[in-house]
């Protein structure tokens, strides 16, 4: 599932399906033209700020731009939620 597209945001995000994922692997991807970055769900949740922290040290984005990431990382987190613990 795609969170954010070029057309309209400075980020392309997205959830990375991995046939073998459970709740703290699922994975969310950031597509830079230097290289992707991504982090697990487990990642996210324990360490949301570090993980902002890394895409500000590999990334030009503005804060606000950051921001918008940050919402984009917390609404994957709410639909892994969802997936994975509303489902059971």
């Amino acid at each position: 599932m795609s969170y954010s597209r070029w057309g309209y945001s400075y980020w392309y995000t997205y959830w990375v399906y991995k046939s073998n994922e459970n709740y703290d692997t699922a994975t969310f991807c950031i597509c830079r033209f230097e290289g992707n970055i991504l982090f697990t769900a487990k990642m996210l949740r324990e360490k949301f700020d570090k993980c902002l922290d890394t895409v500000r040290m590999k990334d030009t984005a503005s804060e606000e731009e950051i921001e918008e990431l940050a919402r984009y990382m917390t609404r994957f987190l709410k639909e892994v939620d969802i997936d994975y613990l509303e489902a059971k």
